[in-house]
């Protein structure tokens, strides 16, 4: 792989790889419904759900343990993440300000959310200062 930025790395093949865990996505906001999912994507399509420990429809928090965690295993499995994914329960998959604010720090971070009008790509453009939506087709 390339030392090209993280969204960089991801940006052309991020739509096949969303084509390949929908269903997953889906299932995994219905699942923690009312309260926001929360998770990895990985370079071969697979999915890694954590725990939202705010247990809140309208955040998600995971702990540095259980990210380091799930960093470990995908390292063993000689995974990569490309994108980390939330829901949104009750609304779109347009971010918040809670998530543009995270966005910013985490700027290596591609950032997936399932809303209620289906699922976006966003990611931080560090030259701009702004987040952009990634261009995806109908997922």
């Amino acid at each position: 792989m390339t030392d090209l930025p993280f969204h960089e790395q991801v940006r052309e093949p991020l739509e096949a790889i969303l084509v390949a865990v929908r269903e997953e996505l889906v299932a995994h906001r219905a699942k923690d419904y009312p309260n926001e999912a929360v998770g990895i994507i990985t370079a071969d399509g697979t999915t890694y759900p954590l725990i939202n420990q705010a247990r809140s429809p309208k955040r998600f928090e995971v702990s540095e343990q259980l990210v380091t965690e799930a960093i470990a295993q995908l390292k063993v499995r000689k995974r990569h993440p490309v994108a980390v994914y939330h829901s949104h329960p009750e609304s779109s998959s347009d971010p918040s300000k809670r998530d543009e604010n995270m966005m910013a720090e985490m700027p290596q971070a591609t950032f997936v959310i399932v809303g209620q009008d289906g699922i976006a790509a966003w990611m931080w453009d560090e030259q701009l200062r702004f987040i952009l939506k990634i261009p995806l087709k109908d997922i």
